[in-house]
């Protein structure tokens, strides 16, 4: 049966943004086609975004809430000890409510569900729905720029996951796993022919099987760290990028500095990877192995090595009637030849001195000196080019530093990303050991997931043995092997088709740009680049996201953060054509300045727009204005107003870009 989730409205209370209820129904109470809700910047539009996710994803949001990340909700003024996000959701045709409550002195969430027949603590959406509500599924349909960009970073997204969850294809492995469940339990009822070292061998395989559980739970645990650290990171390094862009010169002798440490350290590697290449060589190590090479081939060429003649020759002359001399060759003569072709070389091994002899004569035979020579002169250049980059990274380290001290924000950002930095790298040292390839060690002492996998097939094999079970092992072994390339072969089948149908939107939308997606991974990758300007990456976002959700049975919101921000002025007529086609529900968060082209080819493919406006209370004009509408509601700190003519004419001066 397919999933229809439906958005029917939310509402907050003491969080940063200002308090409303906002309802994006129809008059018939039908959640509406496209809902646009105007928040200017410094509203709590963010605010509100990460609200939907938290309460869509469930307490898992973030990997865990911790208590700096609870405190970012908290209302400024007046000052909140407690805040209240509900969000109304109609899941089949059935109204699910999902509640956060927000203990700012404890800094804790708590998560309730309303459903059925009452209020359940936790997070509780029917079963049906729990797959697409998670973080990773809930990014791809609450979006914004930021994630737009994610999707073509494997750090943060896991674009594949999402295909095949959406397709169902992951029903495969859970088939998969059924099977191999199927078989543990059959053997824990089959008794063996001699019970003696059936129960250790049964010990065995458990234990093995509880300790690569424990493995892979430790190495997710460690993944989802790294992507948190990776995030965190990131917002880190793009605040730094922010702060050194306030001062045009600083940037600009930044950017320069960085672009001739990136030189220095390609041309490191090349020099490097030159020398590595010339290590290999005994004989540009030193001209004594040079030496020795070149008189090894000089004594070859003074024995005649290799003869002319090779030993197969004489084995094939044994068995003639007839010599090459014209003689006869009886039983005794031809036993003669083939004793003597003993004294000869095969003919592979005159292939071998062959080349040998060849290569010799190519690497030394002109010049002994030569190879030791062109070393030391590619050492020499390494060493330069090494002393080169020093001292372009030390240039780049004072400007870096010169900033830091007229600006304390950048310091602090370059702290951040240094911290991250050493954070990473511990991580990165704790995943190493799940890699580790040494089987030397105990079951309980071995980190290596391959390791244990290994020794538990071995130790599936000795149970199948002794409990005569072989053959079904077998069969089990043929049905997962069946299975998983089922799998991987519908995944593929599936991303290439949506990879072609996303780059046709994509050339409809940006049709000289020569931009488009080669395969789907764990991100979205480009064909011949790593990603695009602003405006490419939300439209390739967009072209992917239409993409994916038209062939799914199952049916989704889409919410999206400025819609048309970073979009040029003649893209957005496009986009606003594709919006009513990317789900049966789009809802958009938009600032004033993206109306402009947008809008108008939004209503002329879709007649079915709902206009919403929220702001802070602030500005007396504003506030008059909104309260003479007919459909205004105001709370302690904000004003909402349902109306296109509001919504058209809102301005407010202090609204960024």
């Amino acid at each position: 049966m397919p999933a229809i989730l439906r958005i029917l409205g939310w509402s907050s209370i003491g969080l940063r943004c200002p308090d409303h209820e906002l309802n994006v129904c129809d008059d018939s109470g039908r959640p509406g086609v496209v809902t646009l809700v105007q928040m200017p910047n410094g509203t709590g539009k963010t605010t509100t975004l990460k609200l939907l996710r938290a309460a869509l994803s469930g307490p898992g949001y973030r990997s865990g809430w911790s208590e700096e990340e609870v405190a970012e909700f908290r209302k400024r003024s007046p000052r909140s000890d407690s805040g209240r996000f509900e969000l109304r959701l109609l899941l089949n045709d059935k109204r699910v409510t999902i509640i956060l409550n927000f203990d700012f002195n404890a800094n804790r969430v708590s998560y309730k569900t309303t459903r059925g027949s009452g209020q359940l603590d936790g997070f509780d959406p029917p079963q049906e729905f729990r797959r697409f509500m998670n973080e990773n599924f809930v990014n791809f349909f609450v979006f914004d720029g930021e994630l737009a960009e994610n999707l073509l970073s494997k750090a943060h997204t896991d674009a594949e996951a999402v295909v095949e969850s959406l397709f169902q294809i992951n029903i495969l492995k859970t088939l998969s796993q059924k099977v191999a469940a199927y078989w543990d339990d059959y053997t824990q009822r089959v008794s063996a022919t001699e019970e003696r070292g059936l129960s250790r061998r049964r010990n065995r395989l458990k234990s093995l099987k509880d300790r690569l559980s424990q493995l892979i739970k430790q190495r997710d645990e460690f993944l989802v760290e790294k992507r948190h650290t990776a995030e965190q990171m990131a917002k880190w390094r793009n605040q730094f990028e922010r702060q050194i862009k306030k001062e045009k010169d600083r940037a600009a002798q930044i950017g320069e500095a960085r672009e001739s440490v990136q030189a220095l350290e390609t041309s490191v590697r090349r020099c490097a990877v030159a020398a590595l290449d010339h290590f290999r060589e005994p004989h540009a190590l030193s001209t004594i192995f040079a030496e020795s090479i070149h008189d090894l081939k000089l004594g070859l060429d003074r024995v005649k090595l290799p003869e002319s003649a090779a030993r197969e020759f004489f084995e094939e002359l044994a068995t003639e009637k007839e010599c090459v001399c014209g003689r006869p060759i009886d039983g005794h003569i031809s036993d003669v030849i083939r004793d003597r072709a003993k004294r000869y070389l095969g003919s592979d091994d005159v292939s071998l001195l062959n080349a040998m002899k060849t290569s010799i004569d190519e690497a030394v035979g002109r010049s002994r000196l030569e190879p030791e020579k062109s070393l030391n002169e590619e050492l020499l250049s390494l060493d330069l080019e090494g002393q080169r980059l020093r001292e372009a990274r030390n240039a780049l380290d004072m400007l870096t530093i010169a900033a830091e001290e007229t600006d304390p924000e950048i310091k602090h950002a370059n702290q951040e990303i240094h911290r991250l930095e050493l954070e990473e790298t511990r991580i990165k040292g704790l995943l190493d050991k799940f890699d580790d390839k040494d089987d030397s060690l105990g079951d309980e002492h071995t980190c290596g997931i391959g390791v244990i996998e290994r020794r538990i097939s071995d130790a599936e094999r000795k149970l199948a043995e002794a409990t005569k079970t072989l053959q079904l092992r077998e069969k089990r072994d043929i049905l997962a092997t069946i299975l998983n390339a089922a799998q991987e072969r519908a995944s593929k089948q599936i991303s290439i088709e949506i990879c072609n149908e996303a780059n046709m939107h994509i050339r409809t939308i940006l049709p000289h740009n020569n931009i488009s997606i080669r395969k789907i991974e764990k991100c979205l990758v480009l064909q011949g680049q790593g990603g695009g300007s602003a405006g490419e990456t939300l439209s390739i976002g967009y072209a992917f996201l239409s993409t994916l959700f038209d062939r799914a049975e199952h049916e989704l919101p889409f919410v999206v953060d400025s819609p048309a921000g970073p979009i040029d002025l003649e893209v957005r007529p496009k986009i606003g054509e594709l919006v009513p086609k990317l789900s049966k529900q789009f809802i958009a968060f938009t600032i004033s300045s993206e109306r402009e082209r947008f809008i108008p080819a939004l209503e002329k493919a879709c007649n079915d727009v709902k206009y919403l406006t929220v702001f802070r209370k602030g500005p007396a004009e504003l506030g008059r204005r909104a309260r003479a509408e007919k459909d205004c509601a105001e709370t302690m700190d904000g004003f909402l107003v349902t109306g296109k003519a509001f919504f058209e004419t809102f301005q407010v001066e202090t609204e960024e870009m």
